[in-house]
């Protein structure tokens, strides 16, 4: 009795939908959901690795209650590829976001598109992709080289950062809002090392520093013409 009694779940288009079919027919999966009449409907699966169009007489299989769907009105569908897995689409466009959810892309890999002509370009998320203007597309994953360090200092107790291992004076003091010339930049010593002014060309190592770099802006009366 308990059998008889059992729904199973599954998404279509994003939103939970259940049937009392373990292995429902794609007709049950639409109208089970509300999308009815179901020949009115495209019905694509999502697989591992991509997504598959859904025939009427396939009998799929929704007992894990991982099985995930997607409904659209009208009967063509749209195939493209990532990293050779077949993916089908039941829209002329589709996000990027989407593309990256049906074929499973690690959040740390980038999305290319790969191109023969215009060059390779990479699928930014939040965009959109057009489908079928020039034939099968063909898309490829890619591991995002790791973002280059940070360096943090402080002026005047306001913390600045850079991808730069080393600045000039002249780079420090171009970051500072409103600079005035006529003051300097002092680099506060670490430990028993003396403060030293840092001048336009002098360089400031950034990388291998036990701590952050402070620097103090001292105005022009206190070091006279230093």
């Amino acid at each position: 009795m308990a059998e008889a009694n059992q729904v199973f779940g599954y998404l279509i288009n994003g939103k939970p939908a259940s049937t009392d079919d373990p292995t429902p027919t794609s007709a049950q999966i639409l109208s089970d959901a509300g999308y009815e009449p179901a020949d009115d409907y495209l019905l694509i699966q999502r697989t591992r690795f991509g997504s598959r169009v859904v025939s009427s007489d396939d009998v799929l299989s929704v007992g894990d209650g991982h099985a995930e769907f997607f409904a659209f009105e009208g009967g063509e569908a749209f195939e493209f590829t990532v990293n050779e897995h077949s993916v089908f689409w039941g829209e002329q466009t589709i996000s990027v976001d989407q593309i990256r959810h049906l074929a499973n892309v690690a959040d740390d890999d980038d999305l290319v598109w790969v191109r023969e002509e215009a060059g390779n370009a990479v699928l930014k998320s939040g965009g959109v992709f057009e489908l079928g203007e020039q034939g099968l597309e063909h898309l490829r994953t890619h591991k995002r080289p790791p973002p280059p360090p940070l360096y943090v200092f402080f002026v005047d107790g306001v913390e600045y950062e850079t991808e730069h291992e080393h600045l000039t004076g002249a780079q420090i003091t171009a970051m500072i809002p409103g600079w005035n010339p006529a003051n300097s930049l002092v680099l506060e010593g670490e430990g028993s090392e003396p403060d030293e002014v840092i001048h336009p060309a002098t360089v400031v190592e950034f990388k291998g520093r036990a701590a952050p770099a402070h620097f103090a802006i001292v105005p022009p009366a206190t070091f006279g013409g230093v």
